[in-house]
């Protein structure tokens, strides 16, 4: 569609220039580039201060908030030959710029295609008999580590046991999950596990409108539907029809469980939960609905002791917990489909007969 002639030309020149705005990439200034992530950080600074990092650390926390990131930066604060202060690269150097360009030969990326774990194993562990090629440490990056809670990766994540108790010098491990309690056991009993929370709302508006030069009008919405996850962010602003259909979804999940219609349940979970990935995305858009809801509730009868709306409030605790349980199930491969109709039907007990059927928070 032509672009309207009405539109003032600073406004114009002001959306384009955002478009071009390059995006920084944090993990290039080392630790000190993280977003959101003090407490992370500084456990990882005192390491470097006492010249001990971890050989094997658990980036645990919900998904899009720096872990992989910050393993990158670690690795960036490690190798960096002109380091301007510690924990801190430069950005530029021959190393710096290779992890930029993703060929650094002492970054590996564990291949975690659950088909060839074991094999992809057999190979890092033949790999990591030798020092590093170029740089001062190696690193093994493996990311989602949650395809190790899969049945037929047990015997690569077995695999890989004594190399991370005993690893050889200068070699790092990372573990990234969203679930580290699915983890084995023996798996986490090696790692040193760092938790990363969700960024707080300012901290998300301020690295959107730096790093990535995002317009204003956009930043309320997506910091609301990102819930403290700034790559949910960036991913919602650079596709708003995939941001659409997310909305769509999670309003056909709440019409159907309000409905409670047994063929419906099963017909729209079949339907979300066709994709596992994005079925974990729509439950989050859902879980913001119950959440509006909920604190508008709360607001509104705030000092009453109306029975009536305690038991509302009940109600819809009891439906955010049905849709934290139905993620927490198809993260460890329970069948989505069947997580999300065991949810809709206990979803079905939460609703008011009547509701508007809108999703709060979707970007105009």
């Amino acid at each position: 569609m032509p672009r309207s002639s009405s539109s003032p030309p600073e406004q114009s020149n002001a959306a384009a220039a955002a478009a071009e705005t390059p995006t920084v990439r944090p993990e290039l200034s080392g630790l000190v580039g993280i977003t959101g992530q003090a407490r992370v950080t500084s456990v990882l600074m005192a390491a470097l201060r006492h010249g001990r990092p971890g050989h094997a650390y658990l980036f645990d926390g919900p998904e899009g908030v720096g872990k992989a990131t910050c393993a990158r930066a670690l690795f960036a604060a490690l190798n960096c030959l002109e380091p301007p202060s510690l924990g801190a690269a430069c950005g530029v150097c021959s190393s710096c710029s290779k992890l930029a360009a993703g060929t650094h030969p002492d970054l590996i990326n564990f291949d975690m295609t659950l088909s060839g774990l074991a094999d992809e194993a057999d190979r890092v562990i033949r790999r990591l008999q030798f020092p590093p090629f170029e740089g001062k440490v190696q690193m093994v990056i493996f990311d989602p580590a949650d395809q190790f809670t899969a049945p037929t990766a047990v015997t690569a994540a077995n695999r890989l046991l004594k190399t991370l108790e005993e690893p050889r010098a200068a070699t790092h491990f990372v573990l990234i999950t969203t679930a580290a309690s699915s983890l084995l056991q023996t798996l986490r009993s090696r790692c040193q596990r760092l938790r990363f929370a969700p960024i707080g709302d300012d901290q998300l508006t301020t690295a959107l409108r730096e790093q990535h030069g995002v317009a204003e009008g956009d930043l309320q919405a997506v910091v609301k539907l990102a819930q403290g996850s700034l790559g949910r962010a960036w991913r919602y602003l650079q596709d708003r029809e995939q941001l659409g259909r997310f909305s769509q979804a999670a309003a056909d999940l709440y019409q159907a469980a309000k409905e409670g219609r047994a063929p419906r349940l099963v017909e729209i979970a079949s339907e979300v939960g066709a994709d596992r990935e994005q079925a974990l995305e729509v439950l989050d858009f859902l879980w913001l609905r119950l959440h509006d809801e909920l604190r508008t509730t709360v607001e509104r009868d705030h000092g009453a002791s109306s029975l009536g709306t305690s038991r509302r409030a009940e109600r819809l605790l009891g439906g955010l917990r049905a849709i934290r349980s139905a993620q927490q199930a198809i993260r460890g491969y329970t069948a989505a489909p069947l997580s999300l109709e065991r949810m809709l039907r206990n979803l079905h007990l939460a609703l008011p007969s009547s509701s508007p059927n809108t999703v709060p928070g979707s970007l105009p």
